[in-house]
């Protein structure tokens, strides 16, 4: 019995010889398709008896127990829940994909002082979610998230004050939200004044402060923050150039969910003498994670020569590396969907 991680792309493995290889169509594990049948009944308080291991193992487990407690847990009243039950329902995770039931959850989140809720129901009404843009009504819920204790309400109001939509464009209220924002430890707005740095865009352009502000994002969980943490130490921009802090900015990258640092961590690993089998299980994972048409044509383009030092039994544990990957993504995901 081979694991869920030989199902590998077959472009991945053209020109590689491994006869003896089985290889078999990858198919979507992180996001599974909408249950269209009810859910089973599962009670709030059950718990497996061990952790799965598998994505998919995860997400059966999830769809059966958490799902159940978490629509439970929302019934009830729980804000908390009330938020991430209108997430589910917006990204058809174990349901059909429906923007107005997601809606009513977020606003009954909303109603209850959530602010997670509120700034995103504003992010919705930006974008037209609903029924076109609706920009004061945007408006009032980032203020009614910022008051909540949300601030990426308040970065939300200074990306409007920046590109003026909605509000007046306005450089100096922009600046103002980002660093109040910022005060609050909002990796967001932190992220925004180390762009701002380094590109000398509203502030005086100054990569050591960029960098300051990149570690700063980083350490309150920026993913972003961290993958240019990666780019600096690599350039020795801002910052001395130190090729193993670079790896290790971009893995954390890839652990907080930035499925494209993964390129980043393969060049490090085979620019720098790294073990192939790694960078082979870096871009196993990436593959399918990104079924895009252009993330399966990048995945195709990392392939090189390091790859032809793969046999059979590097191939194998290359396809270790890629499960390990893979089965954490799937719990970070589930993260988010369900909270800590």
């Amino acid at each position: 019995m081979v694991s869920w991680g030989m199902r590998l792309l077959l472009a991945l493995l053209s020109g590689l010889g491994l006869a003896a290889l089985i290889v078999l169509v990858a198919e979507r594990v992180m996001a599974p398709a909408a249950a269209t049948g009810p859910v089973p009944a599962v009670a709030a308080t059950a718990r497996p008896a061990t952790e799965p291991t598998t994505p998919e193992a995860q997400w059966a487990q999830a769809r059966e127990v958490a799902w159940p407690a978490l629509m439970a847990r929302a019934e009830a009243g729980d804000a908390a829940a009330q938020f991430h039950r209108g997430l589910v329902h917006l990204l058809g995770t174990f349901v059909p994909a429906d923007a107005a039931e997601g809606r009513r959850w977020l606003t009954r989140a909303a109603e209850q002082g959530h602010g997670r809720a509120l700034n995103t129901l504003g992010e919705m009404l930006t974008t037209g979610e609903f029924a076109g843009p609706d920009y004061p009504k945007a408006i009032a819920s980032f203020r009614a998230a910022w008051k909540a204790g949300e601030p990426m309400g308040l970065v939300n109001l200074g990306i409007l004050s920046e590109v003026g939509e909605g509000r007046p464009k306005d450089s100096a209220e922009a600046l103002r939200c980002f660093r109040q924002a910022a005060d609050r430890g909002c990796p967001a707005a932190l992220l925004r004044l180390g762009v701002m740095s380094a590109e000398g865009d509203l502030l005086p352009q100054d990569d050591g402060q960029a960098v300051r502000y990149f570690r700063q994002a980083a350490e309150k969980g920026s993913k972003e923050g961290w993958l240019n943490l990666a780019i600096a130490h690599q350039r020795g921009q801002g910052t001395p150039r130190d090729r193993a802090a670079a790896l290790a900015c971009a893995r954390q990258a890839w652990d907080l969910g930035m499925t494209q640092a993964a390129y980043f961590v393969i060049d490090r690993l085979v620019a720098d003498g790294g073990d192939p089998t790694e960078a082979a299980g870096y871009l196993l994972a990436v593959s399918l994670l990104d079924e895009s048409d252009e993330g399966q044509a990048r995945a195709g383009r990392c392939k090189g020569p390091w790859l032809d030092q793969l046999d059979a039994s590097g191939m194998q544990r290359a396809i270790a590396v890629s499960d390990r990957l893979l089965a954490a993504e799937s719990r970070r995901r589930l993260r988010e969907i369900f909270g800590p």
